[in-house]
């Protein structure tokens, strides 16, 4: 009988990039061996940088492919070893992965298995109580748009640079269009707020860029830092 696969699901981790190289070293401890990160600012005005649990503005994201039942305990170990529960230190949340290639959860059945019996407590958070809003737009008009996002309830976001390396196509991140000098904007939401903000930010969008933007969202699991912490999370 084939042995089944563990669920994969991703983790992304916001955090001033002075601790990126903690970050990073804390998966590479846990054996979360597919990790990716990349450079990013934060767009929260300053006034709410430390309740936003964001502080500097200079940001690194960290995508970790990870198995679904490795979350509730990374998520424990992460906050206490950065700090996350504190105003100012950082966001993590996690997205569910709709299908992923076999070979990347292959890489984690011997891991897994050895971990079957060890004594946890799983935790779970309201289900997809936020959302990620994903917006790629061209290079100088992610301030404008998170100004209409802010301006709808929005608190504040992360941006990312991208650029596409074809010639005449047109190169995908998150599965979205990539043009040349293009910039990802990100921003944890609220569900019932989510209608609401990506109205405003298609709005803008359609006035400054209608041809070269993109906008969609995504459900998340579990937050860390943004209002969630783990007195929020209920056993289970």
């Amino acid at each position: 009988m084939t042995e089944k696969l563990p669920v994969m699901e991703l983790m992304v981790t916001i955090v001033d990039r002075t601790k990126a190289v903690q970050a990073t070293n804390f998966f590479k401890g846990k054996n979360v061996s597919l990790t990716l990160s990349c450079w990013g600012r934060g767009t929260a005005s300053t006034e709410i940088l430390d309740i936003l649990g964001i502080g500097e503005k200079e940001k690194v994201v960290v995508f970790s492919l990870t198995p679904r039942s490795w979350i509730p305990a990374l998520i424990t170990q992460i906050s206490d070893a950065m700090q996350l529960r504190n105003a100012g230190r950082g966001i993590l949340f996690t997205i569910p992965l709709s299908s992923v290639n076999r070979g990347i959860p292959r890489r984690y059945l011997s891991a897994v298995r050895e971990k079957k019996n060890e004594e946890r407590v799983m935790y779970k958070t309201n289900e997809n109580k936020y959302e990620l809003i994903i917006v790629s737009t061209e290079d100088g008009f992610v301030d404008s748009i998170m100004k209409s996002a802010r301006n709808a309830g929005a608190r504040g976001g992360t941006v990312m640079k991208a650029r596409a390396v074809g010639d005449e196509t047109t190169e995908s991140f998150f599965g979205l269009k990539l043009y040349d000098e293009m910039e990802i904007l990100t921003i944890l939401v609220q569900r019932e707020e989510k209608a609401k903000i990506m109205s405003a930010v298609s709005r803008t969008l359609a006035e400054k860029s209608p041809e070269k933007s993109t906008i969609f969202s995504v459900p998340v699991d579990d937050v860390v830092g943004v209002g969630a912490d783990l007195e929020n999370l209920a056993p289970v």
